[in-house]
């Protein structure tokens, strides 16, 4: 049977579940979002699973307020959340910042996943995806902060805290470095005019380079 056509459609349906196995969950977040409140493609795969897939992608890109509107308070995620766990704690504590709960929810998260045949396979890169979401999130609101300190405050060992964290930092994920010494976290914004100038002088060597090439059409 067709769907209607205000609904989410088979083809974008498949589209979302082919940009996820491909680990393009950004592309496949918007899909799954946008057809949250008019899917009715059952034949393709349950309401629930569905909500699943939007709820798990989504909560990685999504900013706080449209967290909140779309996740949190969403009146159709609502209707099955609870039913999903542990997303419905997971969303919860990233909204609320209680991250003690949002990592007590990620073991939970991993074995959900590794019964999904579409995400399956990456279920080991969503959980270090969600860990460096709450950690970068955690981090933008101090300059320094203890280890132990932040330890605390996601309810694991200083010394796991502080390999994740270094590891993390090494591999240019998060902008931050740890004090050994003093045994805190430093963090280390981003310098957004140096982007912005590494931007342009990027742009103008690719507009060079078509120039060059132009010319030499030109030419010949």
């Amino acid at each position: 049977p067709a769907c209607l056509p205000a609904c989410l459609g088979p083809l974008e349906v498949y589209e979302a579940v082919v940009l996820m196995v491909e680990r393009d969950f950004k592309q496949a977040a918007g899909l799954l979002l946008d057809g949250v409140s008019t899917f009715t493609c059952v034949e393709l795969m349950p309401y629930e699973t569905f909500v699943y897939y939007a709820v798990v992608t989504n909560m990685l890109y999504l900013d706080r307020p449209s967290l909140k509107k779309k996740i949190v308070d969403g009146p159709d995620v609502l209707g099955v959340i609870q039913g999903l766990d542990p997303l419905g704690p997971m969303a919860r504590g990233l909204y609320d910042c209680d991250y003690a709960l949002l990592f007590s929810s990620l073991l939970p998260l991993h074995e959900s996943l590794l019964g999904d045949r579409y995400l399956a396979p990456h279920a080991r890169y969503l959980l270090r995806e969600f860990r460096i979401l709450t950690y970068t999130q955690f981090l933008a609101s101090y300059k320094s902060v203890l280890v132990k300190t932040m330890a605390q405050a996601f309810g694991v060992g200083e010394e796991f805290l502080d390999s994740e964290l270094s590891r993390f930092i090494a591999g240019g994920r998060l902008s931050a470095k740890i004090d050994k010494v003093g045994g805190k976290v430093e963090t280390n914004p981003p310098d957004e005019r140096n982007s912005q100038y590494q931007a342009v002088i990027k742009k103008g060597d690719m507009l060079l380079t078509s120039v060059q090439k132009l010319a030499r059409v030109i030419d010949s």
